[in-house]
């Protein structure tokens, strides 16, 4: 049975393949926090007295692991709005954004999948299997997001603008070195700011402030059988929590870096990273770099 397990491993183990190791970091790291807030959305509204609040704890939770599982690889990014706002920021080379989104997406898409199949009776009970995306029994929003009605496209896209740079921002502050935060700890507060922002800008748009996070289910909705409206509803919103996001993170973390990161850049920090996070850390004479500390490479 050891050598049984010994050649397993040894056909698995891809130590000397970097991007790889990072890829498939983003990817589970995607799928598990899908997996939870979409499990976390199916419970909550078939259960008796299911509610927001749960959901929005459990997001947060589920974002935590998330960040666990990858930081240590790839930075735990997940989430392409991130991604594109480190590499502007220079913590991340600009060729590794594509290939971090496509995983990213597709561990969002698989996240869905499984809590789609996990709930499946639950789903059965609240629609007996009619796939909807509007109406009183509409369960496509428990997997991707949708405004509610009173939203215009303009609220929509300053809410995921708002939303998104909150997270980036806040995920700025917890990674800066000077703040000495333990590595251990940040994953804790990165679920915080999570919830934090669904209790604060989740009720109008679902705080999607995640391309992949949206986009992934949604094209999984489309081949689970709600049809093309999951695109086309609510006047073709898919595109805001792309477009928002995208805008929001970027706005975040340079909020954060021209408020607080800059200041102080000639202050000598003498901190040591933790063994096994970041082994190609940058050296930043205590200039903020943003996902440096332990988020990104």
């Amino acid at each position: 049975m050891g050598v049984f397990q010994d050649k397993i491993a040894s056909i698995l183990r891809i130590e000397d393949q970097q991007f790889t190791r990072e890829l498939l970091a983003e990817c589970i790291g995607t799928f598990f926090l899908l997996l939870i807030g979409n499990a976390a959305n199916i419970q909550a509204a078939v259960a008796v007295g299911g509610n927001s609040t749960s959901c929005h704890i459990a997001w947060g939770i589920g974002f935590m692991f998330a960040v666990y599982l990858a930081a240590s690889v790839s930075g735990g990014h997940l989430n392409p709005a991130i991604s594109i706002a480190q590499s502007i920021l220079g913590n991340l080379p600009p060729w590794k954004i594509i290939p971090y989104a496509i995983a990213q997406v597709i561990g969002a898409f698989l996240g869905a999948a499984v809590a789609y199949f996990g709930h499946h009776d639950d789903l059965w009970k609240l629609d007996g299997g009619i796939r909807q995306v509007t109406g009183g029994q509409a369960t496509a929003g428990l997997f991707t997001t949708f405004p509610s009605d009173h939203m215009s496209v303009w609220g929509s896209l300053l809410d995921q603008i708002i939303g998104t740079a909150m997270l980036s921002g806040l995920v700025c502050l917890i990674t800066d070195k000077r703040h000495q935060i333990p590595t251990g700890v940040v994953p804790v507060l990165a679920g915080s700011i999570m919830s934090m922002v669904a209790m604060t800008f989740g009720a109008n748009g679902g705080f999607a402030i995640n391309p992949a996070r949206d986009f992934g289910p949604r094209v999984f909705c489309l081949c689970a059988g709600y049809g093309w409206e999951v695109f086309s509803a609510h006047y073709y919103y898919f595109w805001i929590p792309i477009v928002g996001a995208l805008i929001g993170a970027v706005i975040g973390a340079w909020i954060y870096k021209i408020f607080v990161g800059l200041h102080g850049a000639n202050e000598s920090l003498d901190i040591q990273p933790a063994k096994g996070f970041n082994d190609m850390q940058r050296n930043s004479e205590g200039i903020l770099i943003g996902y440096d500390n332990t988020l990104s490479r």
